[in-house]
């Protein structure tokens, strides 16, 4: 029987390899996990200042700056004074960056599509059934992913 020490432990290693596998998916469609991060940040929850996407992604304001000015450069996103509060900027997608968003999830959930295939439908469900349990005792809320896509 196994023990939560070597189940935990078992779980970060996978966490850290899939990670991987995924960054390099999203790599291959041309940008980085971190843009992406930024990309998907707008997607879900729509415009949003600078400040609430540094908190959101756990990054510092100049790190939000530069990956603003290097998407904004690339027209990708763009700045919007904010209607109540003169010293904050907004940032939302733009159509291109509607369109590289969705080709970075894409890329993304076909790095997983690819895994959980080499399981049966039988181990897909039971997989499904503990990651939804254990969602629900983390009391999180699943990725607007379906808003991505």
């Amino acid at each position: 029987m196994i023990d939560a020490q070597e189940l935990a432990r078992l779980v970060a290693e996978f966490g850290k390899i899939y990670t991987r596998r995924v960054w390099s998916e999203i790599g291959k469609a041309g940008t980085t996990p971190a843009r992406a991060r930024l990309l998907a940040a707008l997607q879900c929850q729509g415009s949003r200042m600078m400040s609430e996407l540094g908190a959101e992604l756990g990054v510092t304001p100049r790190s939000v700056t530069k990956l603003v000015d290097s998407l904004e450069a690339e027209g990708l996103v763009a700045r919007h004074a904010h209607p109540s509060d003169r010293r904050a900027t907004l940032v939302s997608l733009t159509d291109k960056g509607v369109l590289v968003g969705k080709e970075s999830a894409l890329a993304d959930h076909a790095a997983a599509a690819w895994l959980y295939e080499q399981l049966g439908p039988a181990d897909r469900q039971h997989l499904a059934r503990i990651l939804r349990k254990l969602l629900a005792t983390l009391g999180m809320v699943l990725f607007c992913a379906s808003r991505v896509l």
